[in-house]
């Protein structure tokens, strides 16, 4: 299978330690969510509200009245854990308790966090700590580098606390619409001695949260002030921005801390911008909905024709056109922009009834109307 590398942290994401990481990445987000289908039969657990926030200081007193999370029973373990989580206004709260017969530097407690009804290609996020604070999570599955995530530990000869405290800006991708059903998994690899095999505690059994998911509250989307549209299956943080995913792997729907500009646009909707000019592909640079709403284009892929004489069969160039108001933007057409069938669009008109004609180099043409919100293809004016 195809995986495509869409992780923005993953700079040198062509590299095989990064396609690695990537493709373990998908190959647990499918496990979950597999888990997640089986887990939705169970009845999800009420995470609790907390009155205030509670000071991030490794003490986990102020999170007693958290949710109770407990391990799978293992035989013969060494270890116990034990976990409390709640949640306030935008922030998930966890406090871990681990006690130990032998604490060792390189124990390690991962806290895994996915949200199985976000859409078919939500990946989750985890965080992992030792005894003696936070340690790097593995490339391509931690939370975003602008989400700020606070965390505290404490510990003595036997034991270790682990407070944590998630804003929703370092969630993985979470339902627009759906319950807010969440998969925690924490997972404590115990080493009685250095270079020993790990033997792991688990709140998990494969993928799924022992006991049944969690549902966060619903006043998370008061505190965000997010109103995604009912196509937006999933919604997941940018830097100043919340992005919206449809069924499939593209947004379609953008929500800026600050008004949008066209390069803004263009930089959280994909990772390759593509300027038309240098693609020679004549859009109009002002364009506008019926609704009224500014029309801006993105264009993304590879050129096909970057090489003069020849096509790339396995390049291919996408328009993109998003109606934008302020700062909210919402896609209303994707289709492609040079091809080796079609070859490359050589005109892009929009019309005063609304209508839109995009016509190609090889002499086709495809015609779309207005409905609504979007554009639909039509087969009016084919040929």
């Amino acid at each position: 299978m195809n995986v495509p590398c869409t992780c923005r942290r993953l700079l040198a994401c062509g590299t095989h330690a990064a396609m690695l990481a990537e493709m373990k990445a998908w190959t647990l987000a499918l496990g979950l969510l597999a888990a997640g289908a089986a887990s939705a039969q169970q009845r999800p657990r009420a995470v609790p509200v907390l009155s205030r926030s509670p000071e991030m200081d490794g003490s986990l007193k102020e999170l007693a009245g958290g949710l109770l999370l407990k391990p799978a029973g293992v035989q013969g373990a060494s270890a116990d854990l034990s976990a409390r989580v709640a949640f306030r206004k935008d922030t998930l709260y966890l406090g871990v308790q681990l006690s130990d017969d032998r604490l060792l530097p390189t124990d390690r407690l991962e806290v895994s966090l996915h949200f199985p009804t976000a859409g078919t290609t939500a990946l989750g996020h985890s965080f992992r700590f030792g005894p003696e604070g936070p340690v790097p999570s593995e490339p391509g599955t931690g939370a975003p580098f602008h989400a700020k995530v606070e965390s505290a530990v404490s510990r003595s000869e036997r034991s270790l606390s682990v407070e944590l405290a998630v804003p929703a800006r370092a969630f993985p991708r979470f339902p627009a619409h759906e319950p807010l059903l969440l998969e925690l998994c924490l997972v404590y690899e115990d080493r009685d001695e250095a270079g020993a095999e790990a033997a792991a505690l688990s709140t998990c059994q494969a993928g799924s949260t022992v006991g049944g998911p969690l549902r966060l509250p619903d006043e998370l989307w008061k505190a965000l002030h997010l109103a995604p549209p009912r196509r937006v299956v999933g919604v997941e943080s940018r830097e100043a921005a919340w992005l919206g995913y449809g069924s499939l792997h593209y947004p379609v729907w953008v929500q800026a801390d600050a008004p949008l500009t066209q390069k803004s646009l263009s930089a959280l909707v994909t990772d390759n911008p593509v300027e038309p000019a240098e693609a020679r592909i004549p859009i109009p640079k002002r364009m506008a909905a019926p609704d009224r709403r500014a029309l801006w284009p993105v264009l993304s892929g590879a050129d096909p024709y970057a090489v003069e004489g020849e096509c790339n069969s396995d390049h291919e160039l996408r328009l993109a056109l998003y109606a934008v108001r302020g700062e909210a933007a919402e896609r209303v057409l994707e289709w492609p922009a040079a091809t080796c069938a079609l070859g490359r669009a050589v005109t892009v008109a929009l019309e005063e009834d609304g209508g839109l004609v995009i016509g190609y180099s090889n002499g086709t043409s495809a015609t779309f109307t207005w409905s609504q919100d979007h554009f639909e293809r039509t087969e009016m004016g084919m040929r």
